[in-house]
């Protein structure tokens, strides 16, 4: 993996501020509470992968508005406090509560004066991944993550360390110079807050390990994941697993709550995202990752991809050219 892009600003002035927050996160509006009001904003951390950290100052009272997050989005006060609105959702942030922001929706935010935060962004599909990884079994509803954090309970205040930690190793000569290092943390920030956030599988990342049942269901699961770009039909998959069509697809149904089909499918379009998340969009195209893992209709495909990882195949693609590359310091 490339190295962690750094960023720092200290800035003055509103158009200022904006710039650097649409460069590193998101595109955002943002306004005084109070016109004549004095205005300083300091903003420091970096991207590395799917994750970026940071930390933010405002001096005084602000309304900032994000018409898109498109990725999963959290903030933690650690001074101040913060009124944040989502989804039909207000949620108070301050020290002891953290706000989170699901990729669709438009957000509000109000801040106190003299707001300080964490800021965590996480690019789409990763936390599913990462629960994937947990669980030891596709995903298969949307990942709706619950809008807030208690970081007054272990998992909550033990996220929040990790992520000062990275904040504060972010510049020269820190951790985040050693992939050895830095990468289980960004790992462990993404599984820390699936275990400190409310949503559909939460009961299952505290389950017992999961089992795939049967040998007969384990030989699919691992042909398809061993070579998702196999040529399977429904019945190659039930020969491979020595069994009816009518006896793998209740295997399925009873152990991983799919079908056979949708679990191939399922596979394929991570795989696709995997690649087009690491490919250099100069020596390939949306068409041919996806002709690649079997999408032969490329409309169908972006559909797909659409609804599961909040954000066009071509997006992904491009996002190794849109990679934050630290500005000039204004002064």
């Amino acid at each position: 993996m490339s190295a962690p892009v750094r960023f720092s600003f200290h800035e003055f002035d509103l158009d200022g501020a904006r710039a650097a927050i649409a460069k590193n996160y998101f595109p955002t509006t943002l306004d005084l509470c109070r016109a004549a009001a004095p205005y300083e904003f300091r903003f420091d951390g970096h991207a590395h992968g799917p994750l970026t950290v940071g930390a933010a100052w405002y001096t005084s009272s602000m309304e900032i508005g994000i018409e898109e997050v498109g990725s999963v989005y959290v903030n933690v006060a650690t001074g101040g406090t913060l009124q944040a609105r989502h989804r039909h959702q207000v949620v108070e942030v301050d020290p002891t509560r953290g706000v989170v922001f699901r990729p669709t929706g438009d957000v509000a935010m109000t801040t106190s004066d003299d707001y300080s935060c964490l800021a965590v962004k996480i690019d789409s599909g990763a936390l599913e991944e990462a629960l994937e990884t947990i669980i030891g079994r596709p995903v298969t509803r949307p990942l709706a993550l619950g809008p807030s954090i208690d970081l007054r309970t272990p998992a909550g205040a033990g996220w929040a360390r990790l992520v000062r930690l990275l904040v504060a190793e972010a510049g020269p000569g820190g951790i985040a110079d050693s992939e050895i290092v830095a990468a289980p943390l960004r790992e462990a920030v993404l599984h820390g807050l699936l275990r400190a956030v409310d949503h559909p599988y939460r009961d299952a990342l505290d389950a017992p390990a999961p089992s795939y049942g049967p040998a007969a269901l384990r030989r699919v699961v691992d042909a398809v994941e061993a070579d998702p770009t196999r040529d399977l039909t429904l019945t190659d998959m039930a020969q491979i697993a020595a069994v009816s069509v009518r006896t793998l697809q209740a295997l399925y149904r009873r152990h991983l709550d799919t079908t056979p089909t949708e679990h191939l499918r399922h596979t394929r379009l991570a795989h696709a995202h995997q690649q087009l998340r690491a490919a250099d969009p100069s020596e390939t195209t949306v068409s041919a990752v996806a002709r690649r893992y079997g999408f032969v209709h490329l409309g169908r495909f972006a559909r797909a991809y659409q609804a599961r990882y909040h954000e066009s195949p071509s997006v992904t693609l491009r996002r190794t050219e849109s990679r934050p590359v630290p500005p000039t310091r204004r002064r």
